[in-house]
């Protein structure tokens, strides 16, 4: 069980103390290690693993809320089922609990099935507190934890498959907390993903933008095997701004589809590397 209820956990064996590494006893009301760091839970139920300062406070921490809105608004339609699908085909059945690295408001982990993942065998990791919340309140038999991609608060060799889906992918990272014979699965852009809505680059950027293009041409280098996932959405007025809102095109400067102007069935080109690594040896 991932939660006791008026008792400890009997076993925690995936969340490590984010400033020992040691292993986290969990309760109804938070965590504590052996060296007495303790840890309070959050409305449902969420942990906060972060160590302070590791961030600047000037920086927003992952998605904002009127994005993470978005996005759960589009997900739920299903505009991204083929990515969902292509993702736990390549999850399997793996030997250990799944951790969605970068998980936002959860919708990926939460399509994977009970035989993948049974409840509470799945674990989601956010730095956006936003995202945790939103997470930890639609999929209660989840543990989410907000902290960071590159230093995971995850026991070393606890988990039997870690996701990342558009997020950090530290693969350092993920070969630390993996058991023998589980693996990573990344979902990643292609060259053509979204081309409809990126800005027209000129100059310098002109050169920047080829330069991610051509990286996109193929999946990470470190990838064992890959399936390229492409299909082209039609879109609504509404569906074709949430899609906007929640990807980081928004943030760049001349994107085509502008923030209250969004032309009604829009196409977008959905283009994404579904990526993954050989089993970690036994």
């Amino acid at each position: 069980m991932v939660r006791a209820r008026g008792r400890r956990a009997a076993v925690n064996q995936v969340l490590a103390c984010p400033h020992c590494s040691r292993a986290l006893d969990l309760t109804d009301a938070g965590a504590t290690c052996a060296n007495g760091h303790s840890f309070d839970r959050g409305r449902g139920g969420y942990l906060h693993l972060l160590v302070g300062g590791r961030l600047s406070p000037t920086v927003t921490s992952g998605d904002t809320p009127d994005a993470l809105a978005a996005r759960r608004r589009f997900l739920t339609a299903g505009h991204y089922a083929p990515i969902a699908r292509a993702l736990a085909e390549a999850v399997g059945i793996p030997p250990g609990p799944v951790l969605d690295v970068g998980c936002g408001e959860g919708w990926y982990l939460a399509q994977l099935s009970h035989e993948q993942a049974a409840p509470g065998e799945r674990f989601g990791l956010d730095v956006s507190k936003a995202a945790v919340q939103m997470a930890a309140r639609a999929h209660p038999d989840t543990q989410y934890v907000v902290g960071t991609a590159y230093r995971l608060p995850v026991l070393d060799h606890s988990v039997g498959a870690v996701i990342s889906v558009f997020a950090p992918h530290p693969f350092d990272e993920f070969a630390r907390v993996l058991r023998p014979g589980g693996r990573w699965v990344t979902a990643t852009p292609g060259p053509r993903h979204l081309q409809e809505m990126r800005p027209v680059p000129q100059g310098e950027s002109a050169l920047k933008t080829a330069e991610r293009l051509a990286r996109r041409s193929e999946p990470p280098p470190e990838a064992s095997s890959a399936v390229h996932v492409e299909f082209t959405l039609e879109l609504s007025d509404g569906d074709a701004r949430d899609l906007f809102l929640m990807t980081p095109i928004r943030w760049q400067s001349g994107a085509r589809v502008a923030d209250a102007h969004v032309e009604a069935s829009a196409s977008a080109t959905v283009d994404v590397w579904v990526s993954t690594s050989e089993p970690i040896a036994k």
